[in-house]
């Protein structure tokens, strides 16, 4: 029976509840998460002013709204200059709470600030938000719990938790968007926003099973993202890790993620914003399990973003399928000029492609047509295991993805058939929402790249399914070719 089929037969066998609750399919949450790799549960307690949020009347027992109680120990701690928030010795509800400037929000390893259930409790539609603030820290090395099943309907299908024998792009997609668990309207997203701040630290913090996107950082400058952990249901719709949005001087390093959309990614922009570039961005010692995309720049990408380091990351799926989308994508389809980007010491395992590289004209808000520009990236030591899909470097006829270096590339195939589709000729799709398989199958089993002027492409090594019958690699309009296997 194919994998198309079961998914049709799911759709309307009625095996699964209208709302899950607490119910959670196998697979959804990772198990054996390394906490202690990223988390200091014996970190120092904190120094300086304290502010109990016991002492202004927050009650740990899992029930009580302690909104009231909370903002108030964030203000008074603000208003005497600052201080430690702390949260101690329980499980705390809260609805939405507003950080200030020289504040501390920090939770022990005894406490959890769990996110109320009732849409009524949130203001802005956040749980955590600060807005024109600096010197803003959160820390743990307690938990803040999103509640997200009570923000999600159920799924059409449960997913497999191993892959086909034969892998088929048709089925794949379809598995991965039945799976997903659509969100229910009065959820907290993004649930954790620091907008328009500065001088920002998030780290060691554990923050589990987000209902939105769980950490934005929205047009800040000069944060620091680091030794915290992320996990979220693999199905939850739009749960992103990390949205690093129009910020600048940003540093994430250390952090594991796990989660239902892309783990972190940067977009900038949207219509009617005043241009804002993106720069200096760090992401590092990262390990990120993604239903769609680990890491990625876009998709909005209205205003310009460069200076990228991206390093020493494991991307990884794991105990479901199908696998993350991309490993690393990089996109620029809404007329940003997206450059100078470094990818260098990845691995990944189990992940559908291990690198799209699109330069689009999908011009979300029409005032940027063709505007677009996609050039100086260098991806290098990249290995790649469990692979579904070629790496893909597309442009456009007349608007070109310029200087790309691709140097000891290394993937490998998961084992098994493959049923392929490849249309004659490959269409442009100019103008579709940016993903690795909007093409649909490719020629080469290695990468495929057109519309490309500067290619550079040393010891790349690709090793195919052993019922395979593509070239390596396959060329359109790719000019300034250099090649060294």
């Amino acid at each position: 029976m194919s994998m198309f089929f079961c998914v049709a037969m799911l759709f309307h066998s009625g095996a699964w509840p209208a709302v899950m609750g607490e119910q959670r399919a196998p697979g959804e949450f990772l198990q054996n998460i390394p906490y202690g790799e990223y988390i200091d549960f014996n970190s120092a307690a904190p120094s300086g002013p304290v502010f109990n949020v016991l002492d202004y009347g927050a009650v740990g027992d899992g029930k009580t709204i302690n909104s009231a109680a909370i903002q108030s120990a964030i203000d008074a701690a603000h208003g005497q200059g600052g201080g430690t928030v702390w949260i101690a010795g329980g499980d705390f509800v809260s609805g939405s709470l507003e950080l200030r400037s020289n504040v501390t929000l920090r939770i022990a390893k005894d406490a959890v600030l769990r996110a109320s259930r009732d849409p009524s409790h949130y203001g802005p539609a956040h749980f955590i938000h600060c807005d024109k603030a600096e010197n803003v820290r959160i820390e743990g090395p307690g938990k803040i719990a999103g509640e997200g099943d009570a923000w999600w309907q159920a799924p059409r299908m449960q997913a497999p938790v191993t892959p086909p024998e034969v892998f088929s792009l048709e089925e794949a997609r379809s598995v991965h968007f039945a799976c997903k668990r659509k969100k229910i309207p009065g959820r907290p997203s993004p649930f954790i926003r620091l907008k328009e701040s500065s001088n920002l630290v998030v780290s060691n913090l554990i923050i589990e099973n987000s209902p939105g996107w769980t950490l934005s950082l929205d047009r800040c400058e000069r944060v620091r993202v680091e030794g915290i952990i992320l996990d979220n249901n693999y199905h939850g719709e739009n749960t992103d890790g990390i949205d690093i949005v129009g910020s600048s001087d940003v540093n994430i390093t250390r952090c594991f993620i796990s989660t239902g959309d892309d783990g972190i990614v940067l977009k900038n922009g949207f219509a009617g914003d005043v241009s804002r570039a993106m720069r200096n961005i760090r992401i590092s010692q990262c390990a990120v399990r993604s239903a769609a995309n680990c890491i990625k720049i876009g998709t909005e990408t209205w205003s310009d973003i460069s200076d990228v380091l991206i390093e020493d990351c494991r991307l990884f799926t794991e105990e479901i399928w199908p696998w993350a989308l991309s490993a690393i994508a990089v996109e620029s389809v809404d007329g940003a000029a997206v450059r100078n980007i470094t990818v260098r010491n990845i691995t990944a395992h189990n992940v559908t492609t291990p690198l799209f590289i699109r330069l689009g004209n999908r011009n979300r808000w029409k005032d940027k047509d063709r505007a677009g520009a996609l050039e100086h990236i260098a991806v290098r030591q990249l290995t790649a295991t469990g692979v579904e899909f070629p790496c893909v470097i597309s442009g456009l006829p007349g608007l070109h993805v310029k200087d790309v270096v691709l140097e000891d590339i290394d993937i490998a195939y998961r084992a098994g058939g493959e049923r392929l589709d490849i249309k004659s000729p490959i269409p442009e799709m100019e103008t579709e929402y940016p993903e690795f398989w909007m093409f649909g199958d490719l020629p080469a089993y290695a990468l495929y790249a057109r519309h490309v002027d500067g290619l550079v492409v040393r010891k790349f090594r690709a090793l195919p399914r052993s019922v395979n019958q593509r070239e390596a690699f396959v060329f359109e309009d790719v000019l300034n070719l250099e090649m060294d296997r």
